[in-house]
């Protein structure tokens, strides 16, 4: 029988009276019966339950808490599943911890809660039947099953036996199985309408996780993410009584504490206190590992998943670019209007010839894209390729990446990106030629360690059977004549070598690798690079510089990579060291191009700009050759010596 006063409520309600009336022992304040002190909640906790009965009220059954470190989330939510067993009966619920100390925390507490409510609170027939290490029953056939997913990978047995309609997973980033935890979460219920499913965890890094947290964001009619940040919990300030609060909390917030604030405010409605700011600063300032404070003390749920080592781009920069475009693609469902940020996806079909590679269209299955296309190759355009085979540099980076962009005077903007780990180098070649072929005018630049010289040799066999007569036939069908005649190999050359000593494309070393990659994150940071790709910018975010390594750091995780960024980077190069200057000197800026294209007239600034820059060119090239440009009476009276 269900306890009278909490029927035919809200789960908001419910909830807040099963708070109200439960209790907890307490060190420190006297209690006034034996059941113990009441749970007073801090305000992450708060938060957190009205978050989720938000959720329950509106039939979300899962939910995804991303959480910073002592905001007492696994106190609060083990209170949750206590209300759940008890007003549904016979319903089996899993909890899942990362090791066997926090399965005997849990345990414990569960029961203090449930001991500690007055008999018959849940109705006459729930009580405690069984307690042991494995599970703990009740009278109304509910039960929880306490598993340990460990932190190392044991395969899938933790994660294999009977099904669950409900399920409480903590500390999932530590979990050393991800293949477990698919093979439990596949015994999940579907179709129970009274199915539960929260995972709890503070990050550790790119990982399964982080994979997770993304899924939640996206999925937003059947799962609900929530954050619980540090400024969540109003045990984190510096009162003005204490001594710090003149050291860290008597000036007023920097600029990039304001926008943090402000970003705070705007998503999660949490105005940031002078206190709250004192106590972050306090911690900013003794903390031993700035990158681990930042992961477990995060303003903003993307500051979380950085890992060791220090961000190599700006954190808050790629925040604010995620941001546009999820506003933009939000107006676009709203509108139905395009907006830059929407792609053409595309796979390609790759048989035993070149001449066989098909691009086929892939609207159906996002994960089946291979190739991302912003913008169709332009006649007049100028474009840089940057090609980071598999296996470029290091084992553990396995994809092939592709970065395709238009080159301006003023800045370099993505128009198209292939990343894949399912083709051989051979047939990134053929990818790469097929990609140089419809964006003609075109700078290759290619990392040639590993197989990028067998990518070069195979493109150059490629440029000869394009040619060969016996292939004449397949070439014209696909006008592929000259498909590949204004392609050309990037040309690297030592800035401090004088004279000559070229080198096809670039190969990376501790030095080289340097440079690219701070030459393309000061292009980023000004506004140069105009980036399309939200699989690039997250790439981005897993680069760190770590002990004078700049790149993402060795795993065999999926999401852990760092190729778009280094493909990326090589186009950079190209576009800095060759393609940029003469742009510069013509002002073939995105502007006047655009509109240029466009049919529109020029302005008047253009045509006074373009006689200024006509002037000085005639100016110069009179003084290279000053014969040239001599009428015949001045021919006539130079050669008198008049």
């Amino acid at each position: 029988m269900t306890a009278p006063v909490l029927t035919g409520k809200t789960w908001t309600s419910i909830l807040t009276t099963v708070v109200k009336d439960i209790r907890i022992p307490s060190k420190e304040i006297i209690s006034d019966d034996v059941r113990g002190t009441p749970l007073v909640l801090w305000d992450s906790q708060r938060r957190f339950l009205a978050e989720v009965a938000e959720g329950l009220d509106r039939g979300i059954h899962t939910f995804v808490v991303n959480k910073t470190r002592q905001v007492g989330l696994t106190t609060i939510s083990l209170v949750i599943d206590v209300v759940w067993v008890a007003l549904h009966d016979n319903f089996p619920m899993a909890i899942v911890t990362e090791n066997e100390k926090n399965r005997d925390k849990n345990r414990r507490l569960l029961e203090q809660y449930i001991n500690s409510f007055e008999p018959g609170y849940f109705g006459d027939d729930f009580y405690i039947v069984k307690n042991n290490r494995q599970s703990m029953t009740f009278s109304n056939g509910s039960s929880f099953d306490f598993l340990v997913a460990g932190t190392k990978n044991k395969g899938t047995s933790w994660g294999e036996g009977a099904g669950y309609p409900g399920a409480h997973l903590t500390e999932v980033s530590a979990y050393g199985s991800e293949d477990g935890l698919s093979s439990f979460e596949e015994s999940f219920a579907q179709h129970n309408p009274h199915r539960l499913f929260v995972y709890e965890s503070t990050p550790k890094g790119m990982n399964h996780w982080k994979r997770k947290w993304d899924a939640a964001v996206e999925d937003t009619y059947t799962t609900k993410a929530i954050y619980v940040g540090w400024w969540s919990s109003n045990m984190n300030i510096i009162p003005r009584s204490d001594p710090r609060y003149l050291q860290y909390g008597a000036y007023a917030a920097s600029g990039e504490e304001r926008e943090r604030v402000a970003e705070v405010k705007r998503r999660f409605g949490h105005v940031i206190t002078p206190e709250q700011l004192a106590w972050i600063r306090w911690r900013d300032a003794t903390a031993d590992d700035d990158q681990m404070l930042k992961q477990n003390q995060s303003w903003l749920p993307e500051e979380s998943f950085i890992v060791s080592g220090y961000s190599f781009f700006q954190v808050r920069q790629i925040t604010k670019d995620l941001r546009v475009m999820d506003e933009a693609a939000a107006l676009s469902r709203k509108t139905g209007e395009p907006n830059d940020f929407m792609f053409q996806g595309y796979r390609y079909e790759l048989g035993s010839s070149f001449f066989d590679v098909e691009m086929v269209p892939e609207e159906s299955d996002i994960d089946a894209v291979e190739l991302r296309v912003w913008e169709q190759p332009h006649p007049d355009g100028k474009y840089v390729i940057g090609c980071d085979p598999a296996w470029g540099r290091n084992d553990h980076k396995d994809r092939h990446a592709i970065s395709v962009w238009r080159c301006y005077a003023d800045c370099l903007v993505q128009v198209a990106e292939y990343a894949t780990n399912e083709v051989e180098p051979k047939h990134c070649a053929w990818v790469l030629a097929h990609l140089a072929g419809a964006y003609r005018n075109c700078l290759l630049n290619v990392e040639i360690g590993g197989p990028g010289r067998m990518l070069m040799q195979e493109w150059d066999h490629l440029r000869q059977i394009i040619t060969a007569e016996m292939f004449a036939k397949e070439a014209a069908e696909r006008d592929w004549e000259d498909a590949l005649s204004n392609a050309r190999w990037y040309l690297f050359h030592r800035p401090d070598q004088m004279g000559a000593g070229y080198a096809y494309n670039f190969e990376t070393t501790w030095k080289t690798k340097q440079e690219i990659m701070f030459q393309m994150r000061g292009e980023y940071v000004t506004g140069n690079m105009v980036i399309r790709s939200r699989k690039l910018l997250e790439e981005m975010q897993n680069v760190v510089h770590d002990d004078g390594e700049i790149g993402a750091p060795e795993s065999r995780d999926e999401d852990s990579k760092d190729d778009r960024v280094f493909a990326g980077a090589l186009a950079n190069r190209a576009w800095l060291n060759w393609i940029r200057p003469s742009m510069i000197a013509n002002m073939e800026t995105r502007d006047l191009l655009t509109r240029r294209e466009s049919g529109e007239r020029p302005r008047q600034s253009d045509r006074v700009i373009n006689q200024v820059r006509g002037f000085f060119a005639r100016m110069e090239q009179i003084k290279e050759n000053p014969d040239l440009y001599m009428t015949a009476n001045q021919r006539f009276l130079s050669d008198r010596g008049l």
